[in-house]
């Protein structure tokens, strides 16, 4: 009887254990509205014209990223709300997304470090990096 108490007792001890690492020390940290802080640009300017410069990077300042979940991404974007599946490698901070829902094709949103969110972006006319930071 007293070895079936000391087993007993030793199962509760290591489910309590098990249990208390599934806490709050693993969540996710993206989780809320990132909002953009910044915007920089890099364009050839005898390929774009400086106004149409400048409305880029208004738009860029538009959008939000509310991470709902662990895999819930709304893309805002001014009036327009964009649904996507996204995911996030904590090992190397780079972020996901998909608009598939099922996460099949992939594209590269950005890189989370120092509590920021960097997206860069490549076009053929130039580079647009964004910053985004959690709103409080």
């Amino acid at each position: 009887m007293r070895r079936a108490t000391i087993l007993f007792a030793s199962l509760l001890t290591l489910s309590a254990v098990i249990f208390s690492g599934c806490g709050n020390g693993s969540k996710n940290k993206l989780i809320g509205r990132w909002k953009v802080s910044d915007v920089q640009t890099q364009f050839d300017e005898t390929k774009v014209n400086p106004s149409t410069l400048q409305q880029v990077a208004e738009l860029e300042k538009q959008t939000i990223l509310n991470f709902v979940n662990d895999s819930t991404l709304i893309i805002m974007m001014g009036e327009k709300n964009f649904d996507a599946f996204y995911s996030f490698d904590a090992a190397t901070g780079k972020i996901f997304y998909s608009f598939d829902g099922k996460g099949i094709n992939m594209t590269d949103l950005g890189v989370y470090s120092n509590s920021t969110i960097v997206s860069n972006s490549e076009t053929p006319v130039g580079t647009i990096t964004v910053t985004y930071s959690l709103s409080k």
